[in-house]
C-alpha cells in the first residue's frame, strides 16, 4: 500500500513538473526574446545561447515615456479594485441577508451584465465619455472596468458570505451591534479571504484589457498594455521591445498574486470542508 502510494505521488510530482514546464515555456521566451540582441532575434536556427543585453529595456523607458503608461495602468487597475471589491461586497452582503423568493433571480441578473461583449458596448461608452469630457482620462477606464468587474464580485462574495454562520449576526445584535457594525466587524472579516480571491479576478482583468484602453484612451491616459502595442507598425515590428515591455507588464500581477497567495488559498478553500 504504501509502495503504491507513492508511485501515485511521484507520479502527480512528473506530471505537476510537465504542466508548470508548458505553462513556463511562453513566459521564458517572452524573457529570452527580450534580452537577446537585434541581430539574433531573427537567426536560423533560433539562436539558444547569446549574450544578454538590457538594451530593449534601455530603449523602451528613454525613447519614449514607457513608465507613465505603467503609472496609468496601476492607477485604473488599483482604483477599479478597490472600488469594485467595495460596491461589490456592500451588495453581495445584502443578496445573501436578503429573504426573498426571486434573490437568486436578481443575483444573476447582475451577473448577467457581466456577459456583454465588450465589443458591443465599447462605442457607447466612446460616446458617453466624449460627450461628458473623460475621453482620454483614468477615471474613464476604471468607471468602465468597475461595471465588468462588480458583478463577478457580487456573485463570488455572496458564496462566501452564505458561509458565514448566521448565528454569530444574531449574537451580535444581542450585544447591541448594528448591521453596519455586524458587517465591518463581524462578517467581513470571515470572509476576507473571499475579499482576496476577488480582488485578484479584478486586478488581473483590468491589468490585461486591451480593446477599452485601446479605444477609450488616447496618449494621456493610455496604458501598458496598449502601449507594447504601439512597436508594431505595419514599416517594423519591434519585437525587443514588445518582449521588453511584455515582461515587465508580467511583474505586477505575479507579485499581487503572491502578495495575496494566503488568502487567495483560503479563499479557493472556504466552504470545501465542514
Amino acid at each position: 500500500m504504501n509502495r503504491l502510494s507513492t508511485r501515485q505521488a511521484t507520479l502527480v510530482y512528473i506530471v505537476t513538473g510537465i504542466i508548470l514546464i508548458i505553462f513556463m515555456i511562453p513566459i521564458y521566451l517572452i524573457l529570452a526574446s527580450s534580452l537577446k540582441p537585434s541581430a539574433d532575434m531573427f537567426s536560423r536556427p533560433p539562436t539558444v545561447f547569446f549574450t544578454p543585453t538590457l538594451q530593449h529595456y534601455v530603449d523602451l523607458f528613454t525613447l519614449r515615456p514607457f513608465h507613465w503608461n505603467i503609472i496609468n495602468s496601476l492607477i485604473v487597475t488599483l482604483g477599479s479594485t478597490v472600488f469594485s471589491v467595495t460596491i461589490g461586497a456592500l451588495g453581495a452582503f445584502a443578496l445573501s441577508r436578503i429573504r426573498h423568493p426571486r434573490i437568486n433571480d436578481a443575483a444573476f441578473w447582475i451577473l448577467s451584465m457581466r456577459m456583454f461583449p465588450p465589443i458591443a458596448v465599447v462605442v457607447p461608452y466612446y460616446i458617453i465619455f466624449k460627450s461628458v469630457g473623460l475621453l482620454d482620462t483614468p477615471l474613464a477606464l476604471i468607471i468602465v472596468y468597475s461595471t465588468a468587474n462588480i458583478p463577478l464580485t457580487v456573485w463570488l462574495m455572496k458564496g462566501f458570505f452564505d458561509e458565514v454562520p448566521e448565528a454569530l449576526e444574531e449574537a451580535a445584535q444581542v450585544d447591541g451591534y448594528g448591521i453596519v457594525e455586524i458587517f465591518y466587524r463581524i462578517t467581513l472579516p470571515l470572509a476576507a479571504p473571499g475579499l482576496a480571491v476577488c480582488a485578484v479576478f479584478c486586478f488581473i482583468f483590468s491589468w490585461n484589457e486591451f480593446l477599452f484602453a485601446l479605444m477609450l484612451t488616447g496618449s494621456s491616459a493610455q496604458t501598458a498594455t496598449v502601449a507594447v502595442m504601439s512597436f508594431w507598425s505595419s514599416d517594423a515590428v519591434q519585437w525587443g521591445r514588445i518582449m521588453a515591455g511584455s515582461f515587465i507588464i508580467l511583474i505586477p500581477g505575479v507579485i499581487f498574486v503572491l502578495t495575496c497567495q494566503k488568502w487567495l488559498v483560503k479563499g479557493l478553500t472556504l466552504g470545501s470542508v465542514k
